[in-house]
């Protein structure tokens, strides 16, 4: 089937860098996947157990049917209507009653469109103009352009904002000092791929009050993954902002940003629309899932994380060759693997994969862990995982030659 399709129609052959051919082994991946249930995608080279699980927002499993039959009930409403309708209303006022957090919602598609909204409304309300971030936080030019990918992005933009390194909060303290009386926001991830650093998000807060600027939860990933009221609910700690994507809709597009009155009131005066901002698709699947991710899916989601992390480490610890050696970094519902050795990231990354994907096991160094991963799913990775370890171990491995012909690429490398 692959032979018939024209590849070259898409630029990257993917709408999404994180998804594109390569970030997988060359030719030992699947090019494309047919249909998914579960946590199984149908591809054109078999089926594979999935852990990134789209990126992070299918948090219960492919293909839910109860979803996709309430969703279906409410197309049948029609949508993309001329006037906001009545489901607005009462979803957004059944979101901030869960997320016990904010007083009003506007909605969106991707966790783009509500990170840059978040950033455009603290510039109009503050009347600065620097932003401070540190995380991912999309692909508009107000962040991107703080990073290698920023092609296409006017020098006078990027210069705007400041990108710190981590949860430093020696970093941040010099931001602010260094950009005096001009900051209009700091937006972090509150959790990136571990526990958060709770004394950097409260130097974060009292920074920001200080500075009279706002502080933003990027919450696109952490938001109905690490807690049901996501990190807010999880840290005690509340910004002025909050942004949700991702497991908001188990998959389906539907992004949310949150705050109070007195800030979001300003919506009123900045531009931030667009057709299908309300869509009721997406709305639907916000409203499915938050009765659906109640405080005991939590619980066992925070369980089977705890389980995973603990078999990695200790299958981890046995690595020898300390060129090779693994690091694993976990909250609930996310777990991240890496090279300790940064010079040779890419090249083990490659050989975790070949060996997983040997094993129709599709992974690229986190699990977004959800409902449908069962114990057989944990067990087939961990047996993997030890065969790999054995490798690492054997007399002259050469991880090089291993991965010369299939080496994947960064993200965020340097442009041409």
């Amino acid at each position: 089937m692959s032979s018939l399709i024209n590849f070259d129609v898409i630029p990257d052959r993917s709408h999404t860098f994180s998804k594109a051919h390569h970030q997988y082994p060359t030719d030992l991946a699947p090019t494309f996947v047919l249909k998914a249930s579960g946590v199984t995608l149908t591809t054109d080279k078999g089926d594979f157990t999935d852990w990134s699980m789209g990126l992070g927002p299918v948090i219960k499993g492919y293909n839910f049917q109860e979803l996709n039959d309430f969703i279906a009930k409410k197309i049948n409403d029609g949508f993309a209507y001329s006037i906001p309708s009545e489901y607005e209303f009462i979803v957004a006022s059944k979101l901030l009653k869960v997320l016990e957090f904010g007083e009003q919602v506007r909605f969106a598609k991707n966790g783009s469109d509500v990170t840059s909204a978040a950033v455009r409304l603290s510039r109009y309300h503050t009347g600065k103009t620097k932003v401070i971030c540190n995380g991912y936080h999309g692909w508009q030019d107000w962040y991107i352009g703080s990073t290698t990918r920023n092609g296409g992005v006017p020098d006078s933009i990027s210069s705007e904002t400041i990108k710190i390194d981590g949860p430093s909060i020696e970093q941040l303290e010099k931001a602010f000092t260094e950009n005096k009386e001009n900051v209009a926001c700091l937006i972090v991830e509150p959790m990136v791929n571990d526990e958060p650093n709770i004394a950097f998000l409260e130097n974060a807060k009292r920074l920001c009050k200080k500075n009279s600027s706002l502080l933003i939860f990027d919450e696109c990933w952490t938001g109905f993954r690490c807690h049901r009221q996501g990190a807010i609910g999880y840290t005690s700690i509340e910004p002025d902002l909050a942004c949700y994507a991702k497991a908001l809709g188990n998959g389906i597009p539907v992004s949310a940003i949150v705050g109070n009155k007195i800030i979001m009131k300003d919506f009123e005066e900045i531009f931030f629309s667009f057709t299908h901002a309300s869509d009721p698709i997406g709305i639907a699947a916000a409203d499915f899932m938050l009765d659906y991710l109640d405080k005991d899916f939590f619980l066992q989601l925070n369980k089977k994380t705890t389980q995973l992390f603990t078999y990695i480490n200790d299958a981890i610890k046995n690595i020898k060759n300390p060129e090779l050696r693994l690091s694993a970094t976990s909250y609930p519902g996310k777990i991240a693997l890496f090279a300790e050795n940064q010079s040779l990231s890419l090249q083990i990354k490659t050989f975790i994969q070949m060996e997983l994907l040997k094993k129709n096991i599709l992974f690229n160094m986190f699990f977004a862990i959800s409902e449908d991963h069962k114990k057989e799913h944990i067990d087939s990775f961990i047996k993997v995982l030890n065969t790999i370890i054995k490798k690492f171990n054997t007399t002259n491995f050469n991880i090089n030659k291993e991965t010369e012909k299939y080496l994947v690429s960064p993200v965020f490398r340097k442009q041409k």
